[in-house]
């Protein structure tokens, strides 16, 4: 079987902690072969660090003199579109972190994009391709709670967190905000479980206007926020309803990530991470674990999305987790911010179909 070779553009701290690291598990079916960043100490260290055989300072280098078949887009939310748009114009497949884009027109023209130039074309998050996502999806599809009469969701987090960083900021300005950046994990997950939303209606608002970084080398700092830092959702499934809430604005939490009430049970867990249990309820029995196996490597073990590109590309299969699913969930949060805005419901405008088939 031959090599796919891979660059990533992005050398922040999510590729460094998070993507970076993993290369080594393919390293029968892949290699890293270039890194790119505007930050030359970043992508130097992430090229010596981690064997990629060369790095860049500049993307349209990078795309003109690398031989990289794939491009994995680890920027920040506002570069996703230009530098998936860029890569996939190149016709190389792109693996991009979420949001897809910053809006959903711009999100169609990445779709038609990789459809006109014959390459494919994925998003975080891998929640589908998630074992403890598939396994909610079978015990839904078994029975075992009998008809979903209600979801809710919630991802709840402080405000700032332990050794934040001041080039982070960029998470309170416009086009990012809780809603993007980890509201994306639970809608996915809801859709990836019950299809796409029909209708949402939200309520938003800023919460904490200004932050003040504790610790680290940018400790006593303060920033504006921009975002609304405190969004509750409600969705339309056609048959039942959902709630959403995301905040920036808790300091700690008990509650489930994701309940999931039927007719005879319920199911309570966090499906958006690798390695976590199901809480079964039925009232003939009470609760039961169901316990994760077999394990992953690890719980945000996000590089899953990278393997399962180049399983795509070396065995010319459609991705799982796929933009237009991507699409969807961007056009909810968008939609919900609007809903918010205008103080009514609204109709999404978007589908996608789920995959037949999980790994």
């Amino acid at each position: 079987m031959r090599t796919v070779r891979i660059g990533v553009v992005g050398c922040g701290e999510v590729a460094q902690r998070v993507y970076l690291p993993e290369f080594h598990r393919l390293h029968d079916q892949a290699a890293l072969v270039a890194v790119c960043d505007r930050v030359e100490e970043r992508a130097r260290t992430a090229q010596q660090r981690f064997g990629a055989r060369t790095y860049y300072t500049d993307l349209e280098r990078f795309l003109r003199e690398s031989d990289a078949e794939i491009v994995v887009n680890l920027t920040p939310h506002k570069a996703h579109f230009p530098v998936s748009m860029a890569a996939l114009e190149a016709g190389r497949h792109v693996y991009t972190e979420k949001p897809l884009a910053q809006s959903v027109d711009a999100a169609t023209q990445l779709i038609e994009t990789a459809r006109a130039h014959h390459v494919k074309l994925a998003c975080a998050p891998v929640t589908l391709l998630l074992p403890t996502v598939q396994r909610w999806q079978h015990l839904l599809h078994e029975g075992v709670i009998g008809e979903v009469t209600f979801a809710r969701a919630q991802l709840l987090a402080p405000p700032i967190w332990d050794d934040f960083p001041l080039d982070h900021v960029w998470y309170y300005a416009a086009g990012s905000g809780p809603l993007m950046d980890v509201g994306v994990y639970a809608l996915t997950a809801l859709t990836g479980l019950f299809g796409p939303a029909l209708r949402v209606s939200a309520m938003a608002g800023t919460i904490m206007h200004e932050h003040v970084i504790h610790n680290g080398p940018a400790a006593g700092r303060r920033f504006r926020n921009e975002v609304a830092d405190s969004v509750h959702l409600l969705l339309d499934f056609g048959g039942f309803f959902a709630t959403f809430d995301v905040s920036w604005c808790v300091p700690a939490s008990r509650n489930e990530t994701l309940e999931v009430y039927g007719a005879h049970g319920t199911l309570s867990g966090d499906p958006t991470y690798a390695n976590t249990s199901i809480h079964i309820f039925r009232p003939e029995n009470g609760w039961r674990v169901d316990e994760p196996t077999p394990p992953w490597p690890r719980s945000d073990d996000w590089f899953q999305g990278v393997a399962h590109l180049v399983d795509c590309v070396l065995h010319d299969t459609e991705p799982i987790p796929s933009a237009t699913h991507a699409r969807h969930v961007l056009d909810i949060m968008l939609t919900a911010l609007r809903s918010a805005q205008e103080g009514r419901a609204l109709t999404l405008q978007t589908t996608f179909q789920l995959p037949i088939t999980t790994p």
